[in-house]
């Protein structure tokens, strides 16, 4: 392999007046300096650790942003350098600026070319950088496309608050408020990653704010009876809806998100030394440890599949989540749940009523049943969250409202307080 030894040295330099933070590459005893085009206070410089200090907020951008983005061309670099090894070919400082300055550095573009072009090198770098799937990096590319066929010939400078309201209303004809929020907070993910690169984006941008009513939902739950139901109900023994109710009851009985349930090995289910099992599972969204008791439902599910044998090892034979909710669909028919739900959603400022019955069960539906009937109980939110790995309370605010005990003990508790006696109402007003 040819010679790789290098050394890197991110610093201050004064181009104009303006400090900027450049990467010095020295190697062979040549050096380059690659210029970030990263606009830095002095002031909030660390020169020791070539960091924007700690706490430091510059041009609306936060330091860890910053110091990330510095982290990710200093990788860059070294991976310059070991391709450069991997090849057994000689670095060549004029070809590493080349290919830093193409990947980090405006182009010759028109504006309007810029933009896009400066989109798609924002879902390529970011998608490696935090380790996005595919589902995440194309929500970014749809996002793109959309602002392309608002405005084809699209400029940072055109980021202004009577553009952004235009885009919103265009988003509003095929999207409720929740995912234009969602669309406007990953829009603002890319704008702050370039307005650190100083391209030149419309300030107004960073102080648009529009008023988006929030979507109004239920929480969508089985009550006992609903779920004993499902539990109840004849089916073709082995056959895939035997199978699709046994994994959702085994869900509706621990908690556990999908995810969880199909990458579920046998050794994430252990005997207890006083008797009955216990579920350790690391979780696949959290990544949050957990383990409880198996409840007798559970058991009896888990005691059904365990000497069997699944690619992959796994404890159950489960499919995917697409044709699992399919399934589910089919299966709160057969049983014959009944009613509907109702949801108000919003575009812009418009309410919108949406029923949709209570038949269509969904995955999500299971883990929300755990919660709703062990609140139900009185148990404490606390000790729900200890299994279903809820970090943040505020998540878990909406299942206060589907405790229909619990309000009812407040009713209970207020019409106790205030008495039912109307004895001294003689049915005559006062005059």
């Amino acid at each position: 392999m040819s010679y790789t030894k290098h050394n890197i040295k991110t610093s201050l330099a004064i181009i104009k007046g303006k400090c900027y933070v450049r990467i010095r590459v020295s190697c062979l005893g040549k050096r380059v300096d690659l210029h970030t085009g990263i606009s830095v206070v002095k002031s909030k410089w660390n020169p020791s650790k070539g960091r924007v200090k700690q706490g430091a907020v510059i041009n609306r951008v936060q330091y860890n942003i910053i110091n990330s983005t510095l982290d990710e061309m200093e990788g860059f670099v070294d991976d310059y350098f070991n391709s450069c090894a991997l090849r057994n070919a000689e670095p060549s400082l004029i070809e590493l600026k080349e290919r830093f300055s193409k990947k980090y550095i405006k182009s010759n573009k028109t504006e309007s070319e810029e933009f896009f072009y400066q989109f798609s090198q924002y879902i390529e770098t970011a998608s490696r950088t935090r380790r996005w799937g595919n589902s995440m990096k194309e929500y970014f590319v749809r996002l793109m496309n959309k602002l392309k066929t608002y405005k084809s010939d699209m400029k940072f400078s055109d980021l202004s608050e009577q553009f952004m309201n235009g885009f919103v209303e265009e988003l509003s004809k095929t999207m409720y408020n929740d995912a234009i929020e969602k669309h406007l907070s990953y829009l603002k993910q890319f704008v702050k990653w370039a307005d650190n690169r100083n391209y030149g984006v419309n300030r107004e941008f960073f102080t648009y704010s529009p008023k988006l009513f929030k979507a109004e939902k239920q929480v969508r739950y089985l009550t006992i009876e609903e779920l004993n139901k499902i539990r109840n109900c004849e089916l073709t023994e082995g056959g895939y809806l035997d199978r699709t109710r046994d994994f959702f009851v085994f869900q509706c009985c621990t908690g556990l998100r999908y995810s969880d349930i199909k990458q579920m090995k046998p050794n994430n289910i252990v005997e207890r030394e006083k008797g009955g099992y216990e579920i350790r599972i690391l979780t696949e969204k959290d990544n949050d440890y957990i383990k409880f008791k198996l409840s007798e439902v559970a058991k009896a599910i888990y005691l059904k599949y365990k000497d069997f044998q699944y690619d992959g090892g796994v404890l159950f034979p489960v499919i995917s989540n697409q044709k699992y909710n399919k399934y589910l669909k089919e299966l709160g028919e057969k049983a014959g749940l009944e009613g509907t739900w109702v949801d108000y959603e919003y575009r812009l400022d418009k309410k919108i009523e949406i029923t949709s019955p209570k038949a269509d069960l969904q995955s999500h539906t299971a883990r929300r049943t755990f919660v709703v009937v062990a609140m139900n109980e009185g148990v404490s939110l606390e000790l729900i969250a200890a299994i279903t790995s809820h970090s943040d309370f505020n998540a878990m605010r909406p299942y206060i409202k589907a405790n229909t005990k619990g309000t009812d003990k407040v009713i209970e508790a207020f019409d106790k307080a205030v008495g039912t006696d109307n004895s001294d109402d003689d049915g005559d007003d006062d005059e």
